[in-house]
């Protein structure tokens, strides 16, 4: 993913790329049908946005991170330059009555 140190924490607009902390192709299992998607994404702040692609001005869904864990995964050196991360859910949170 690309770097861009200007980060603020504004909702997605234009490319999707202004005031993003990094952005760049990931690949995302699709949520009804588990199929395998490749996806623009975008860090702003606490929530990863993910558009069709990097041309789209409104995105398709957001992951919001905080409270989350984020593990980054070692490089693979067959595959330079490319890098993978994990989500974890952090508390899970019940309401009752």
């Amino acid at each position: 993913m690309e770097e861009n140190n200007d980060a603020t924490e504004n909702p997605p607009q234009g490319q999707g790329r202004q005031n993003a902390i990094k952005c760049g192709w990931l690949r995302k299992q699709g949520g009804f049908v588990k199929t395998w998607h490749t996806r623009w994404f975008v860090l702003k702040g606490d929530q990863l946005y993910y558009f069709k692609d990097e041309d789209e001005t409104k995105p398709l869904g957001a992951i919001f991170l905080s409270g989350n864990k984020v593990f980054e995964h070692p490089c693979n050196e067959e595959n330079p330059g490319k890098f993978l991360f994990e989500v974890v859910p952090g508390k899970i949170f019940s309401y009752s009555d």
